[in-house]
């Protein structure tokens, strides 16, 4: 068996999540690979070894964030170029996280080395001049929405559809009254969940207006409940000293387990704009998109996006479904106002299930990470068979699991009309 030796790099939480699940079934297609890169402690588990933790080394928010981190940003480039140069893997495999990512698909195809990207650059959203770029680096492009394909129609790319991988990372387990038990919650109540993001900076500016938002609901709706969805990256008792600041007169909860269970089952929830909104359409959860940037990050980003939401809800489905509370909007008054505007109106709540519905089933199914190995191996003349009977047991195991029974989303883009 060929062995395969991959360098794959992802900034962030959600990155990290996706590219161990990716580097799972390519150990499960062809165990023979060696991973090296740069991510976090999933693609550390499955198997990556771990040249540098970027999400605790790494996780920058906006212009400012790059300016103040510039130089650790640079070291780490530098080391990941040298990595590249001395030991020319066979593929470097780019998880999203464009701005770190686009100048080292750069150095890598100068190198002649292979480059893969899986998740792409939004560029259907800003900065569509990156795609003269993406086509001149980039061997293979991984897409994983569908409105993607017609971004990158006759621009020269290799590219593969292979859905969301969220549908490979989303387990529900429990119902409404097993979950609220769980966590201390009244199943008579109605429940509103603050997610306030994966980012310490995210969660320390945020959830300070949530909570006060808590605060102006619960004067018109006194039984109301609120839990925080607590991100793996971020230490329960950060949550617990920001809660305990603001002396509210009721308990907020802080969720550490069975959170998808929690999301898809509560009344209503307070979004910070990123995956966590698809995550909210997925699991058919109604909420609201909050988001907030320095001045001048957001006077920058105004004039390099392309659309005119920036919630990805909104953005699959052509149109705004799911109100965004962006800057100098995002305040405790319209939290509130707008949180009572859909649990107050039936009618207007059930528009947004319904609505949210349409998102998923545009998004596809279970299977992304599984087409998008495939599609991987493919480009090394590796042809994988899932119904491989020398299988080990583990191999079989993951194969199987959440089973998706087309491969309609890993066509290639120049098959599709």
């Amino acid at each position: 068996m060929r062995k395969l030796h991959l360098f794959l790099i992802a900034g962030e939480e959600s990155g990290d999540t996706h590219g161990a699940n990716l580097l799972e079934a390519l150990h499960a297609y062809h165990p023979a690979i060696e991973a090296v890169g740069l991510g976090g402690e999933h693609m550390e588990k499955a198997g990556m070894k771990l040249r540098r933790d970027m999400k605790k080394d790494l996780a920058i928010i906006g212009l400012a964030g790059v300016v103040t981190n510039f130089p650790k940003i640079a070291r780490v480039f530098k080391d990941t170029e040298a990595y590249l140069q001395q030991h020319r893997p066979d593929a470097l495999i780019l998880i999203d996280y464009p701005g770190f990512n686009i100048r080292m698909a750069q150095r890598a195809k100068n190198l002649g080395i292979p480059v893969i990207w899986y998740i792409s650059p939004q560029v259907w959203a800003w900065k569509k001049g990156r795609i003269k770029t993406l086509a001149r680096t980039v061997d293979l492009m991984l897409l994983i929405f569908p409105f993607e394909i017609l971004t990158y129609k006759g621009r020269g790319i290799n590219t593969v559809h292979v859905g969301h991988p969220l549908f490979d990372e989303i387990t529900l387990e429990m119902t409404r009254e097993e979950v609220y038990k769980f966590h201390g919650l009244d199943t008579g109540q109605p429940l509103v969940t603050l997610v306030p993001g994966s980012r310490k900076r995210e969660v320390r500016d945020f959830l300070h207006i949530m909570l006060q938002g808590a605060l102006r609901y619960r004067e018109t709706h006194p039984d109301t409940q609120f839990a925080v969805i607590r991100a793996t990256t971020i230490d329960e008792e950060l949550l617990h000293e920001i809660i305990a600041r603001e002396n509210l007169p009721f308990t907020v909860k802080v969720v550490s387990k069975h959170r998808h269970d929690l999301r898809k089952h509560a009344d209503f929830s307070w979004v910070k704009s990123g995956t966590s909104t698809l995550e909210a359409a997925i699991l058919g959860a109604p909420h609201l998109i909050v988001y907030k940037v320095s001045w001048l990050t957001w006077v920058i980003g105004k004039q390099l996006l392309t659309n005119s939401v920036i919630g990805l809800p909104n953005i699959v489905a052509d149109k705004q479904i799911v109100p965004e509370l962006l800057q100098d909007e995002f305040t405790p008054l319209n939290l509130a106002e707008q949180t009572a505007a859909y649990l107050d109106h039936p009618d207007q709540y059930a528009r947004m299930v319904d609505d949210l519905r349409r998102v998923k089933e545009k998004l596809g199914g279970p299977g992304a990470s599984r087409r998008a190995a495939r599609a991987i191996l493919k480009l090394f003349g590796i042809d994988p068979d899932p119904t491989d009977t020398t299988a080990t047991r583990d191999r079989r195991t993951f194969l199987q699991r959440d089973d998706f029974p087309s491969d309609h989303y890993g066509t290639n883009l120049e098959n599709q009309k």
